[in-house]
Protein backbone atom coordinates (compact mmCIF):
# COMPACT_ATOMS: atom_id res chain seq x y z
CA UNK A 1 0.00 0.00 0.00
CA UNK A 2 1.21 3.45 -0.67
CA UNK A 3 -0.47 6.15 1.43
CA UNK A 4 0.49 9.89 2.62
CA UNK A 5 -0.58 12.41 5.33
CA UNK A 6 -2.03 15.43 4.53
CA UNK A 7 -3.65 18.93 5.55
CA UNK A 8 -7.01 19.73 4.65
CA UNK A 9 -7.61 22.81 3.16
CA UNK A 10 -11.05 24.83 1.90
CA UNK A 11 -14.35 22.99 1.77
CA UNK A 12 -15.84 24.69 -1.78
CA UNK A 13 -19.75 24.29 -2.86
CA UNK A 14 -21.38 24.63 -5.82
CA UNK A 15 -25.00 23.82 -7.45
CA UNK A 16 -24.26 22.64 -10.95
CA UNK A 17 -27.42 24.17 -12.84
CA UNK A 18 -29.81 22.24 -15.60
CA UNK A 19 -28.33 21.21 -19.20
CA UNK A 20 -24.67 21.56 -17.76
CA UNK A 21 -22.45 18.44 -17.93
CA UNK A 22 -21.38 17.59 -14.32
CA UNK A 23 -17.82 16.47 -14.89
CA UNK A 24 -17.53 19.94 -17.11
CA UNK A 25 -18.39 21.76 -14.09
CA UNK A 26 -16.40 20.42 -11.63
CA UNK A 27 -13.58 21.39 -13.98
CA UNK A 28 -14.80 25.13 -14.00
CA UNK A 29 -14.97 25.02 -10.31
CA UNK A 30 -11.12 23.44 -9.90
CA UNK A 31 -10.05 26.04 -12.14
CA UNK A 32 -11.95 29.54 -11.05
CA UNK A 33 -10.73 28.28 -7.24
CA UNK A 34 -7.59 26.49 -8.20
CA UNK A 35 -8.33 23.26 -6.55
CA UNK A 36 -5.22 21.56 -5.54
CA UNK A 37 -6.69 18.43 -5.29
CA UNK A 38 -9.32 17.07 -3.25
CA UNK A 39 -12.67 14.39 -1.88
CA UNK A 40 -15.63 15.48 -4.48
CA UNK A 41 -19.37 14.37 -3.08
CA UNK A 42 -22.30 15.28 -5.21
CA UNK A 43 -25.93 14.55 -5.05
CA UNK A 44 -29.01 15.58 -7.63
CA UNK A 45 -30.45 14.76 -10.57
CA UNK A 46 -29.64 13.89 -14.35
CA UNK A 47 -31.03 13.31 -17.49
CA UNK A 48 -28.21 11.73 -19.28
CA UNK A 49 -25.73 9.90 -17.58
CA UNK A 50 -22.73 7.81 -19.11
CA UNK A 51 -21.03 4.79 -17.30
CA UNK A 52 -18.59 2.82 -17.50
CA UNK A 53 -17.20 -0.33 -16.69
CA UNK A 54 -13.56 -1.78 -16.42
CA UNK A 55 -12.62 -5.06 -18.40
CA UNK A 56 -9.45 -6.48 -17.02
CA UNK A 57 -9.07 -8.91 -19.40
CA UNK A 58 -9.15 -6.45 -22.56
CA UNK A 59 -7.34 -3.55 -20.38
CA UNK A 60 -10.12 -1.08 -21.75
CA UNK A 61 -13.38 0.91 -19.90
CA UNK A 62 -16.85 -0.06 -22.12
CA UNK A 63 -19.03 2.89 -21.71
CA UNK A 64 -22.88 3.32 -22.13
CA UNK A 65 -24.94 6.60 -22.46
CA UNK A 66 -28.56 6.18 -20.68
CA UNK A 67 -31.31 9.27 -21.25
CA UNK A 68 -33.76 8.92 -18.88
CA UNK A 69 -34.58 10.75 -15.75
CA UNK A 70 -32.14 9.48 -12.47
CA UNK A 71 -31.97 10.56 -8.44
CA UNK A 72 -28.19 11.25 -8.08
CA UNK A 73 -28.03 9.03 -4.92
CA UNK A 74 -24.07 9.18 -4.45
CA UNK A 75 -21.43 10.42 -5.82
CA UNK A 76 -17.90 10.21 -4.96
CA UNK A 77 -14.57 10.54 -6.06
CA UNK A 78 -11.68 12.61 -6.44
CA UNK A 79 -9.60 15.47 -8.53
CA UNK A 80 -6.12 14.94 -9.76
CA UNK A 81 -3.94 15.67 -12.34
CA UNK A 82 -2.24 14.72 -15.42
CA UNK A 83 0.54 16.73 -15.53
CA UNK A 84 -1.66 20.66 -15.55
CA UNK A 85 -4.86 18.86 -16.76
CA UNK A 86 -7.40 17.78 -13.84
CA UNK A 87 -8.24 14.41 -13.76
CA UNK A 88 -11.91 14.19 -12.23
CA UNK A 89 -12.66 10.69 -11.71
CA UNK A 90 -15.63 9.86 -10.06
CA UNK A 91 -18.18 6.49 -9.53
CA UNK A 92 -22.12 6.94 -9.06
CA UNK A 93 -25.15 4.76 -7.98
CA UNK A 94 -27.99 6.28 -9.81
CA UNK A 95 -31.78 5.89 -9.25
CA UNK A 96 -34.42 5.14 -11.76
CA UNK A 97 -37.81 5.66 -11.40
CA UNK A 98 -38.79 2.06 -10.42
CA UNK A 99 -36.38 2.25 -7.11
CA UNK A 100 -33.86 0.19 -9.12
CA UNK A 101 -30.10 1.22 -9.72
CA UNK A 102 -27.49 1.04 -11.71
CA UNK A 103 -23.81 2.37 -11.21
CA UNK A 104 -20.24 2.71 -12.29
CA UNK A 105 -17.63 5.14 -13.55
CA UNK A 106 -19.02 8.44 -14.24
CA UNK A 107 -17.91 10.00 -18.34
CA UNK A 108 -19.20 12.14 -20.51
CA UNK A 109 -22.02 12.77 -21.33
CA UNK A 110 -23.28 13.21 -17.83
CA UNK A 111 -26.10 15.89 -18.02
CA UNK A 112 -27.91 17.91 -15.13
CA UNK A 113 -31.58 17.55 -15.02
CA UNK A 114 -32.93 19.69 -11.60
CA UNK A 115 -29.44 20.18 -10.07
CA UNK A 116 -26.21 18.96 -8.83
CA UNK A 117 -24.66 19.58 -4.84
CA UNK A 118 -21.09 19.31 -5.51
CA UNK A 119 -18.81 19.58 -2.40
CA UNK A 120 -15.12 19.31 -2.58
CA UNK A 121 -13.13 18.84 0.12
CA UNK A 122 -9.74 20.37 -1.03
CA UNK A 123 -6.04 18.86 -0.13
CA UNK A 124 -2.79 20.70 0.07
CA UNK A 125 -1.19 18.27 -1.81
CA UNK A 126 -1.36 18.00 -5.53
CA UNK A 127 -1.75 14.52 -6.39
CA UNK A 128 -0.60 13.41 -10.36
CA UNK A 129 -1.85 10.24 -12.10
CA UNK A 130 0.15 8.12 -14.21
CA UNK A 131 -0.60 5.03 -16.47
CA UNK A 132 0.09 1.53 -15.02
CA UNK A 133 1.94 -0.20 -17.13
CA UNK A 134 0.16 -3.63 -16.12
CA UNK A 135 -3.89 -2.17 -16.36
CA UNK A 136 -2.84 0.98 -18.74
CA UNK A 137 -5.53 2.61 -16.29
CA UNK A 138 -4.08 5.99 -15.05
CA UNK A 139 -3.64 5.64 -10.97
CA UNK A 140 -2.62 8.01 -8.19
CA UNK A 141 0.81 8.24 -7.73
CA UNK A 142 1.50 9.10 -3.69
Amino acid sequence: MDSIVDNVGRVILAKVLPDEDLIDAIKEMVMSYKIISGLVNVIGALKKATLGFFDLHKKEYHFKSFEESFELISCMGNITYNQDEPIIHLHVNLGREDLSVIGGHLSQPSIISITAEVYVLEIKKKIFRSEDPQSRVMLMKL
